[in-house]
C-alpha cells in the first residue's frame, strides 16, 4: 500500500469528486466514527445524507440564528466571571450548546457542572476523530476513556432525548400531534426514519454524538481563527478599525471567510482507492492505496488565489466559480452539510442586503458579537497553539473585555 499526495487546488478539487475514493480520514477513531454519515460510502451514505438534509431547511436556519444563537450567547456571557476568559473555552461553551440543539440532544438540568461534563465528553469526542492526526505516541492512550465517555453520555443525555423525541413520534404516528409539533433536530429525523435507514441504535449514538461533535468541535476552533484574524487585522489598521467592524458585520462574515480558507477544520482530507485509478495529477493509485488531498495547501494555491496566498486578506478576489473558503467544506459526494450553518452565505454583489433576514452562519455571528462586546487579546498572556496534533488549532487564547 502506497500514499500518495495531491496540494494543488484544481487537483484537490477534482479528488474530492471522485466515487472511487473512499473516506479514510477517521478509520483509527473507529470507536466513535464507525458508520457515522462522514465515513459511509456510495448507496448507504446518500440514503443517510438525504434523510439528514432535512434538518437544513431555511426555516431552521433562521430560527437558528435569531433565537438559539443570540439565547446562547447572552447566557454564556453572563455567567463569565470578570474581565479576562480564554477564547477557545468561550468557544466551548458556546459551541456545545449550540450543537445541542442541531443533534437534539437535551440538558438535563442546566448545571455549570453539567456544562463542563459536556465539554469535557466533546474534547475527548475531538480526541477519538483526530486520534490520525496525532502524534504517534499518544494514537492509542485515549481508546478506552472515549468508551467510557461514550457510555456516559448515552447514559446521562442521548437514553433521555431519545425516549422524549420517541414519545413525540408516536405521538405523531398515532394521530394525537401534529408533525409540525417534532423538534428540528438529527436526531429526531433519525429516529423517524430508523425502518428506511436500518439503523440500530449503537448506530443512532454514534451518529448524534458525531453531530454533537461535528457541530461544535471543529467550529470552536474555527471561532478561534477567526476572531484572532480580526484582533490582528485591528492592530495593523489602527484603534478606528475596531469599531468599523463593529458597525459592519458583512465585512466581519468575509473575514471569517478568508479564515476558513486558511484553517480547514481538517488540514487533509485523507481517501482510499476502491480499485485501480488515474489521479487528477497524473499519478497511479493502486487498490488500497491511501490519498492525501492536502485541503490547506490547496487553499493556499496562488495559481487561484494569488501571490499572497498563504496571507490573511478579507479584500481577497477569488476566480469565478471558486468559493472563498476554497475547499475546507469539501465538494462532492462529502460535501459539510453544515457549511452555511457554519459560514453562512455571502451576499450576492450588486444585490441589496437585508441584515435582518441575512444568514450570517454561527461563526460570524458569534465573531461579530464578541467584536461588539469589546473582546480583545490579553496584554499580559500570549496565545498559543496546540502542538499535540498535527492541525492547526489554539490551545489557549486569552482575551480581554471592555478594556
Amino acid at each position: 500500500m502506497n500514499t500518495l499526495e495531491l496540494t494543488r487546488f484544481e487537483d484537490c478539487e477534482a479528488a474530492l469528486k471522485l466515487p472511487d475514493l473512499k473516506q479514510a480520514l477517521y478509520d483509527e477513531g473507529a470507536i466513535l466514527m464507525d458508520r457515522v454519515l462522514v465515513t459511509l460510502h456510495g448507496e448507504e451514505h446518500l440514503q443517510r445524507r438525504r434523510a439528514e438534509m432535512r434538518v437544513f431547511r431555511r426555516d431552521f436556519f433562521k430560527r437558528y440564528e435569531h433565537e438559539v444563537i443570540p439565547q446562547v450567547f447572552e447566557e454564556v456571557m453572563t455567567a463569565r466571571d470578570g474581565e479576562r476568559d480564554d477564547l477557545v473555552d468561550l468557544g466551548y461553551r458556546f459551541m456545545v450548546y449550540l450543537a445541542l440543539a442541531f443533534a437534539g440532544i437535551d440538558r438535563q438540568d442546566n448545571t455549570a457542572e453539567e456544562m463542563a461534563t459536556l465539554v469535557g465528553m466533546l474534547r475527548m469526542f475531538g480526541v477519538a476523530a483526530t486520534r490520525g492526526q496525532a502524534k504517534d505516541g499518544e494514537r492509542e492512550a485515549a481508546t478506552a476513556e472515549v468508551r467510557e465517555t461514550l457510555d456516559e453520555f448515552d447514559r446521562r443525555f442521548f437514553t433521555p432525548s431519545a425516549e422524549r423525541r420517541q414519545a413525540l413520534i408516536d405521538e405523531v404516528r398515532a394521530g394525537t400531534l401534529a408533525e409540525e409539533a417534532l423538534p428540528m433536530d438529527v436526531l429526531t429525523v433519525l429516529l423517524k426514519d430508523d425502518d428506511d435507514l436500518e439503523l440500530v441504535r449503537d448506530m443512532v449514538l454514534r451518529e448524534t454524538a458525531f453531530y454533537f461533535l461535528a457541530g461544535a468541535h471543529t467550529s470552536v476552533h474555527s471561532l478561534s481563527h477567526a476572531v484572532d484574524h480580526a484582533l490582528t487585522w485591528c492592530e495593523s489598521e489602527g484603534n478606528e478599525s475596531y469599531q468599523t467592524l463593529v458597525d459592519d458585520p458583512l465585512r466581519v462574515q468575509r473575514f471569517v471567510h478568508e479564515s476558513f480558507r486558511l484553517h480547514p477544520s481538517s488540514p487533509v482530507s485523507k481517501r482510499r482507492a476502491m480499485t485501480d485509478l488515474t489521479l487528477p495529477d497524473g499519478q497511479e493509485a493502486r487498490e488500497d492505496d491511501i490519498v492525501i488531498i492536502n485541503l490547506r495547501e490547496a487553499n493556499r494555491d496562488t495559481d487561484v488565489f494569488g501571490t499572497d496566498a498563504v496571507l490573511f486578506n478579507p479584500d481577497r478576489e477569488v476566480k469565478a466559480g471558486v468559493s472563498e473558503t476554497g475547499i475546507t467544506f469539501g465538494i462532492g459526494m462529502h460535501a459539510c452539510l453544515g457549511k452555511n450553518l457554519a459560514a453562512g452565505t455571502l451576499p450576492v454583489p450588486g444585490r441589496p442586503v437585508q441584515l435582518e433576514t441575512h444568514q450570517f452562519g454561527t461563526v460570524a455571528w458569534l465573531t461579530h458579537a464578541l467584536l461588539a462586546a469589546g473582546i480583545r487579546k490579553d496584554p499580559g498572556e500570549a496565545p498559543e497553539l496546540d502542538q499535540a496534533i498535527a492541525r492547526e488549532t489554539w490551545l489557549k487564547y486569552p482575551v480581554r473585555f471592555n478594556v
